[in-house]
């Protein structure tokens, strides 16, 4: 019986310093198209969501830390109105979208957030010069952005 304890004891600790040197997965959002398309289904709805409701939660602190009727909120209001998913399209619907636009090679090294912005503006009809013009601006960013070396 003894034996049985100190072994019973032993397997707890190794199995304790275990879960210590176990690391958490390392999770990194998506920074463009390239990272996106490579993300499951399910891990593109979770994104997606995720996302949204970062974004409206950011934009609903401003108004908490500024105050209801400051410049900071207004201003947060409008851009919610303007760029929020909330309530604009499903987590299905933009994660479909961001596929057909990332679908084009071009726009693969895209930020996955203006690409969402630009999304949104052709859902709700913007005229097609203005989005041209947008995605133009956007692939340069991107470029450029893929050429400066990472920093950890």
């Amino acid at each position: 019986m003894r034996k049985l304890a100190v072994g019973l004891a032993l397997l707890l600790c190794t199995m304790a310093a275990q879960a210590q040197t176990a690391r958490a997965p390392e999770i990194a959002p998506p920074s463009n198209g390239e990272d996106f398309m490579r993300l499951s289904s399910t891990e593109k709805l979770f994104w997606s969501i995720g996302y949204s409701q970062g974004y409206l939660d950011a934009l609903n602190k401003i108004d908490v830390a500024a105050g209801p009727s400051s410049p900071c909120a207004t201003l947060s209001a409008r851009t919610e109105r303007q760029t929020s998913t909330a309530g604009k399209v499903s987590g299905f619907e933009l994660v479909s979208g961001l596929e057909k636009f990332y679908g084009d090679p071009a726009n693969s090294l895209i930020p996955v957030g203006s690409a969402i912005r630009i999304y949104l503006l052709q859902a709700s009809g913007k005229d097609q010069t203005t989005i041209q013009e947008l995605i133009e601006t956007a692939r340069l960013l991107g470029a450029e952005a893929a050429r400066r070396p990472a920093t950890k």
